[in-house]
Formats: structure tokens, sequence, C-alpha cells
């Protein structure tokens, strides 16, 4: 799954929960790896957002999670 259609889906009302048992892995790295990537949640706008550099923000969403994952554990 890329980072972009799980920002999306987050997004769209899924949890990180739901996301995260998909794609096997915990809560907490899932949180863990897109903030690490530029990603965090904004409790005002209720969604999250792209932290990062503007420049950065297509090549990020087009990452493939399961490529990252390995670096997390």
């Amino acid at each position: 799954m890329l980072i972009g259609e799980i920002v999306q889906k987050l997004n769209n009302g899924a949890t990180y929960e739901d996301i995260a048992s998909s794609i096997k892995t915990s809560e907490e790295i899932l949180k863990k790896d897109l903030k690490n990537f530029g990603f965090q949640y904004d409790n005002k706008e209720k969604k999250v957002l792209f932290t990062g550099y503007e420049s950065e923000y297509e090549n990020t969403l087009r990452i493939c999670y399961t490529d990252i994952k390995k670096l997390s554990t």
C-alpha cells in the first residue's frame, strides 16, 4: 500500500488500528513511520497533513509502505 493511500484512508475515516492491521504492523509503528516521513494528525483540521518539504510531497505519497516498514523493525 502506498503512503498516499494510507493518508487518504485515514482522512476518509479509517483508523490507524484498521490500517495497521491490514498491513500487518502495529498502530504505534505506523504512526511513527508516517511522522518520520512528514505526516502528522492535525486535531484542528481532523486529518493527516504533510509537514515536510513541499518539494518532497508528491514523491513521498508514492512510496510503498512495505518498503519502509522494514526500516522500522
